[in-house]
């Protein structure tokens, strides 16, 4: 069973270790019960009665997404949603029934694939969905450009190493006007990967993220921000009902095949977790909704020079990055920016524009490889 101490992953490693995390026989029991309460919503849920447990709380968020993601475009039974990290199933399910629409799973694990499919025959939706065996972290199939109307995902992105390129991906196989909404599980702003270590350990992870850093992603993907949820003040009691579970299951758990050592070390990373809350807030927990341009246009910045305000506007956009329009290479933005600006920025003032600024006039006489989005100068 999973145990990732002091330990953090690669792409390349991560699907594997999430297998081991998720996929193996025992994890499944000690997921359904300990998060899930029997339930097949296993995440973390938000308390509208202080009595409520994991099960309650679990369900609720569900619901919560799913209202989310019906306002930003409205869900009905022509709807093709795509949910990626499907899991035991729980959100297909509940789609299903509310709306009624079709359900594309993707997930990594096999036996919980076996799992969902099998809860569908048996709620008498198995016609509204289909599931695949794939990898978040890798590129989706081709023949899904441009193919669902909404993509839903429920604390899986803490598993992804490139969030990025994930969410470009996500762009393109949403219609023009598609909706995603994802949760998942972070550490605030402020925290550093020390302070995570009681998730990180427990975890297959590359990093945890941020939601600025999520905010930021689902910006360079080309999605339209919509809303961010933070529900962070749910987690501490969350992870108390976690602890709860372990005490009071630990018979039934053990009748199944686990072992002390394992719901030991679950229940003192727990029980860390809600201190370290309690004490220093240095989890984040939420749900985002994002939306693809109606007119499946990719969202392009337009910068102007001449007042101070335009600026600090591209002094803050630059301080994320090292090109206009890429991570990693120029383009011919870039280009048309530099010669649009006139003249260096104080590095005093605008210290990121700068150093862009002293990077490209190094580059101007090699050539850009990066494609153009045509941004807007003034």
């Amino acid at each position: 069973m999973a145990d990732f101490v002091g330990k953090q992953f690669t792409q390349e490693e991560i699907a594997e270790k999430v297998k081991e995390q998720y996929d193996d026989e025992k994890t499944i029991i000690f997921y359904n019960i300990v998060m899930g309460g029997g339930g097949h919503d296993i995440h973390f849920g938000i308390f509208h009665d202080e009595k409520w447990g994991v099960l309650e709380s679990s369900k609720a968020t569900t619901d919560k997404m799913m209202d989310d993601l019906n306002w930003a475009s409205p869900v009905t039974k022509d709807s093709t949603v795509l949910d990626l990290g499907s899991g035991h199933g729980g959100g297909t399910h509940s789609m299903v029934k509310r709306f009624g629409c079709t359900v594309q799973c993707m997930n990594l694990g096999p036996k919980q694939n076996e799992f969902n499919l099998a809860e569908c025959k048996k709620i008498g939706i198995a016609d509204k969905v289909s599931c695949m065996e794939g990898n978040i972290n890798n590129p989706f199939p081709s023949e899904w450009t441009g193919k669902f109307s909404h993509i839903w995902s429920c604390e899986v992105f803490c598993h992804v190493a490139d969030k990025v390129a994930t969410l470009k991906e996500i762009y393109r196989c949403l219609k023009p006007g598609g909706v995603l909404v994802f949760s998942d599980l972070m550490g605030s702003d402020f925290a550093d990967e020390k302070q995570l270590k009681d998730f990180t350990d427990r975890n297959a992870t590359s990093s945890m993220g941020r939601p600025s850093q999520y905010l930021e992603a689902l910006r360079d993907s080309g999605l339209q921000y919509v809303q961010w949820w933070d529900g962070s003040f749910h987690l501490e009691k969350y992870f108390s009902e976690m602890v709860r579970q372990i005490d009071e299951n630990r018979d039934v758990m053990k009748s199944k095949g686990l072992d002390d050592q394992y719901l030991n070390n679950w229940h003192q990373s727990l029980s860390d977790r809600v201190q370290m809350q309690k004490d220093y807030n240095v989890f984040a927990w939420g749900i985002f909704v994002a939306r693809k341009d109606p007119n499946g246009k990719f969202p392009v910045p337009k910068f102007e020079f001449k007042t101070e305000g335009g600026m600090a506007f591209f002094d803050a956009y630059m301080s994320t990055r090292s090109f206009i329009s890429g991570w990693y290479e120029g383009s011919k933005d870039d280009v048309a920016v530099y010669l649009a600006m006139g003249g260096a920025p104080k590095e005093s003032v605008h210290p990121h524009a700068a150093r862009w600024y002293k990077q490209v006039a190094k580059m101007m006489d090699s050539s850009f490889p990066g494609a153009s989005r045509a941004v807007s100068t003034n």
